[in-house]
């Protein structure tokens, strides 16, 4: 088994497959295999980011929460008038 603390070797895979999992938080597992798939990811690495999500690394596990929680508001106090 693959440690979550092990670095990528090719930084665009890293770019594709983080994608991947953000195409599955927003549009589920399928879409995102057909995602990574056509972009020339390699099937065993697909299902083993797709069926194990606990497994993930960190910074994929941080892409996808951060696509499931709004934005937090923006608060804009009024301007002070000046007297």
């Amino acid at each position: 088994m693959m440690s979550k603390r092990q670095l990528r070797r090719n930084s665009d895979m890293e770019a594709l497959v983080r994608q991947g999992l953000v195409v599955d938080a927003q549009r589920g597992a399928a879409n995102a295999w057909v995602y990574m798939a056509a972009q020339g990811v390699p099937r065993n690495v697909i299902v083993r980011v797709l069926s194990a999500p606990d497994n993930r690394r960190d910074g994929d596990r941080f892409a996808v929460e951060s696509t499931r929680q709004p934005p937090p508001p923006v608060r804009v106090r009024a301007p002070r008038h000046a007297h």
